[in-house]
Formats: structure tokens, C-alpha cells, sequence
């Protein structure tokens, strides 16, 4: 009797444990088998509103659903692909996640399933949404004390006209510039417009074949005694930069072969300390060369057209680098930053004595290099601010980044630094344009910007190409902070 009444007791124990089993997997007493029926939290509003332009540089998102929900300890919220984990928090029917937006920005938000449910645990579906934010400028115009006047006192009034005008819109608007192809033309500014239908505000001429035009070579090519194409370039209202490729002899026995001019120091012996030394050949030949292109400028003087001037440009190249065993782009460099600055001060003196007056003086930095401080010092390079009006960067990413519109702050800043905020800053050349609505952010607001010409070494063009496409030159070249040709003042 024992045995089974023991059997009985085991038997209801085990229906016990099944039946307990069985409300593990939902059926315990009080169970809904309703309660998964596809009405699942749907969002009924956001703020900022989907679509919505022009939105606050706000603190924190919300969104509002049908009825109240819930959110576990880790959610999966993503914006603009950065996840969101922190902070995310419900009251009633209201998510909020705390971000703090910037200005220039377009964001998209999106809130993955399983994140929200309601007290039933029905998973919301995927939601997404997006909006832009407002025009916003960071640029501090406390951290600069721009000159008041241009460094040459005799500046001519349309120099000094042009050098108001830059100061003016410093930190304010961006100058859209193009560069010849390679000489005396306006092909880029050409191809910029036919994308864009704008104009760029300066096109950039180069001085690099002085060698082959009057007056030393008076039957060759090009003749850089003929302004036409700048002086039609001022009379459509554009600004004018002139750079110069310094060609030289590869050695005094060959001054007078043309056809030999090089630029890089490792194919001539013309050195910098040489060409400031009053006893050496090269100090005839430089101050030669120097009146040669004195005499281009005064023509354009002689017709009331200011020149941003950018001599001596990328001077310090790779020296320095490479534990020492880097060396200069250009012969103007190859004997270090003393010797450049000796010849930079010659330019300026020489060019001044011989009247020119209508230049506002831009210096090229190299930037700076993380992983060699001291080769990085461009301070050691920067000729002095009683010799320079503007300071400038050149700048490639290359092809190892598809980042290619950052509005690269850091380079700003060191320029703002190097000269205590003292002069106008550049964008004087690259591949990819910072974009503007990352300058406005980032308060980086280079006074102009400016593609190069060509192609990069793989045949990258650097227009209509990865670099700057050309749906990226139409927004850039049309942006709220952009001065095109149309837009510029005349300074007469």
C-alpha cells in the first residue's frame, strides 16, 4: 500500500514539473496569447522633423510613438553610422537620445529593432529618419589680429583695395580660385565654369617659362610681356595670383642654354646661398631673373591690376625628414631654412627697389608632420611678418583617403599659431577642396581654396574626378560662403 500510495506521490510530483515546464515556455495561468499581434510601437512623430533643414545645433533628439515604450540597457540607436549606447532614456511614449549636433551637418537617425517595445515586449521595426542642420560658424575672430595694411608702405591703392577686401571677408567667406595650365591662361577657371556655371573669384598665373619669353628669348612660345589674357581676366572682375616656378641653369656654363632650365636641386648645382652671395655667378643670375619677372609685374601695375604674389613656394619639400635624409622639391630650398629666408628677403628688397608695388606678399608652409616634430617646424622656414602678408598651405591627401573634404583644422591652426593670428590664411593649392560646410564647423575659413591643374601621379585628374566631383564644384563653388567671379568688387 505503501509502494503505491509512494508511485502516486511520484507520479503528481512529475505532472508538477511538466506543468511547470509548460509555463516556462508561456503558458503559466494569466497568459495572453494575444499579446503578439503585430501592433507593435509605431513612431508617430520626431523632432527634429523628418526632412527638416535649417535645425538648431540642438542637445539631444526625440521621438514620440502610439503608445509607451521601453528600451533595454543596451541599445542599438545609430547616427550618421556612429552607434548611440549612453544615456538613451523613455517617459511615456517619448524617446530621447542625447547627441549634440553641429551646425553644417546632415544627419540620419536610426533606431534598430530589437530597441523599442512596448510593455507586452512588441519590438518596434526598424525606423529611420533625417534632417540638416543650420549654417554655422565657428570661426573665432578673437584669436586673430590680422595687420592693418599691407607690409609694403608704398602699396598701391588698388593693392591696398584688394588687401581690404581679403580682410574683410576673412573668416567670413572663401575666394574660389583656379590655376593655369601651367602658364599664362585661364583653362582651369574655363573648365570650372563649364561645371558649374560659376566662375572662380582668382585664377592663378605661373612665371615658369620667363625663360623662354621675352625679353631673353624674344622669337620662342610665350611672351609674358603680353597681358591680355589678365587684363581680360580684371575685366570680367577677377582677381589675380601669379607664382613662380624658378627655373635655373644646371650650372654656370650653361646660363644661356634654355632648353637645359631645371627647378629640382638634385639636377643643378645654382644654390640658394650662392644666389645672395654678391661674389658668386648665381647672384647675377638670380638678380637677373628676379628684374625679368619685376618687369611683369610692373606692367600690370602700370594697368591698376593688385597680384596675390606666392613666390618661392613648398620651400622646405621633404627636408629634414627621414631621419636627415629628406631633401628640398625645389632648389630654393636645398640649403636649409636660413638660406631661404636670405633669398626670400632678397626678392622682396630687389622687387621693391625696382618699384614693384601692387603685390601682396603669400608665403607657402609645408604643415606639419606627426611623426617628425622637427622636420614638421615650419616656424624655421617663415621668413618673418614684416615680409608677408598672407601665409598659405599646399595640401594632397593622395588616393589613401576617400575623407578628401575635411575642412583640415589642424593645418589652420598651426598657420594661426606660427604667426599669432597676425595674417590672412590660404588654401593655396591641393587635390581635394575642403568642404564648406566643414570649415564653417570646424572654423577653419581659409581665405580662398584652390584645385590644381592636371592630373595626379596615377592620372587622377584633380577636377571632375574623386578629388572634387563635379556635383561636389557645383555645390562648393555655389555654397552661401563662396565668392565667385561675378561677386567681386573692383578695386580702381
Amino acid at each position: 500500500m505503501r509502494k503505491i500510495s509512494f508511485i502516486m506521490f511520484a507520479s503528481m510530483a512529475l505532472m508538477t514539473i511538466v506543468a511547470c515546464g509548460d509555463d516556462d515556455n508561456g503558458t503559466k495561468p494569466g497568459y495572453d496569447a494575444t499579446r503578439f499581434t503585430g501592433e507593435a510601437p509605431q513612431v508617430v512623430s520626431t523632432f527634429p522633423a523628418a526632412d527638416a533643414v535649417d535645425v538648431d545645433t540642438l542637445k539631444q533628439l526625440t521621438v514620440t510613438y502610439d503608445k509607451n515604450i521601453y528600451v533595454p540597457e543596451h541599445v542599438t540607436i545609430k547616427i550618421n553610422g556612429e552607434y548611440i549606447d549612453e544615456g538613451v532614456s523613455t517617459a511615456g511614449n517619448l524617446l530621447t537620445i542625447p547627441y549634440e549636433l553641429k551646425g553644417n551637418t546632415t544627419y540620419t537617425v536610426e533606431i534598430l529593432s530589437p530597441t523599442v517595445r512596448d510593455e507586452l515586449y512588441d519590438f518596434a521595426k526598424d525606423y529611420k529618419f533625417s534632417f540638416s542642420t543650420i549654417t554655422v560658424n565657428a570661426f573665432n575672430p578673437e584669436l586673430f589680429n590680422i595687420a592693418e595694411a599691407p607690409v609694403n608702405p608704398d602699396a598701391t591703392p588698388e593693392t591696398v583695395a584688394l588687401y581690404n577686401y581679403l580682410k574683410e571677408n576673412f573668416g567670413k567667406k572663401m575666394l574660389t580660385a583656379a590655376v593655369a595650365n601651367v602658364n599664362w591662361n585661364t583653362e582651369n577657371a574655363e573648365a570650372m565654369y563649364q561645371l558649374t556655371g560659376k566662375y572662380p573669384a582668382i585664377n592663378t598665373f605661373d612665371f615658369i617659362h620667363f625663360y623662354f619669353s621675352k625679353p631673353l628669348n624674344p622669337s620662342n612660345w610665350i611672351d609674358y610681356t603680353n597681358t591680355k589674357v589678365v587684363e581680360d581676366w580684371v575685366g570680367n572682375g577677377g582677381i589675380v595670383s601669379c607664382m613662380w616656378h624658378w627655373n635655373v641653369p644646371p650650372s654656370q656654363a650653361q646660363q644661356y642654354d634654355y632648353n637645359s632650365y631645371v627647378i629640382s636641386p638634385a639636377q643643378t648645382d645654382f644654390r640658394p646661398k650662392n644666389a645672395t652671395r654678391s661674389a658668386r655667378w648665381e647672384y647675377a643670375h638670380a638678380m637677373r631673373d628676379i628684374d625679368i619677372i619685376a618687369g611683369y609685374l610692373l606692367q600690370l601695375q602700370e594697368k591698376g591690376i593688385p597680384v596675390l604674389w606666392r613666390p618661392l613656394h613648398e620651400a622646405r619639400g621633404n627636408y629634414g625628414k627621414y631621419d636627415g635624409s629628406g631633401q628640398a622639391w625645389f632648389w630654393w630650398g636645398a640649403d636649409g631654412p636660413a638660406q631661404f629666408k636670405k633669398l626670400w628677403k632678397q626678392l622682396y628688397d630687389r622687387l621693391k627697389e625696382k618699384g614693384v608695388n601692387n603685390v601682396l606678399w603669400v608665403w607657402t608652409a609645408e604643415g606639419i608632420d606627426p611623426n617628425d616634430p622637427a622636420a614638421g617646424d615650419d616656424s624655421l622656414w617663415y621668413p618673418g611678418d614684416e615680409y608677408v602678408d598672407i601665409i598659405s598651405r599646399d595640401y594632397y591627401h593622395g588616393t589613401k583617403t576617400a575623407d578628401y573634404h575635411i575642412s583640415l583644422a589642424d593645418q589652420f591652426e598651426t598657420l594661426r599659431t606660427m604667426t599669432g593670428g597676425k595674417k590672412i590664411i590660404a588654401f593655396s593649392e591641393g587635390d581635394a577642396m575642403p568642404g564648406w560646410k566643414n570649415m564653417l564647423s570646424d572654423g577653419a575659413m581659409w581665405s580662398w581654396a584652390m584645385p590644381w591643374y592636371g592630373q595626379d601621379g596615377t592620372g587622377i585628374p584633380y577636377i571632375n574626378s574623386d578629388y572634387n566631383t563635379a556635383d561636389f564644384l557645383k555645390d562648393w563653388m555655389n555654397s552661401p560662403i563662396s565668392i565667385t567671379r561675378d561677386q567681386v568688387p573692383s578695386f580702381k
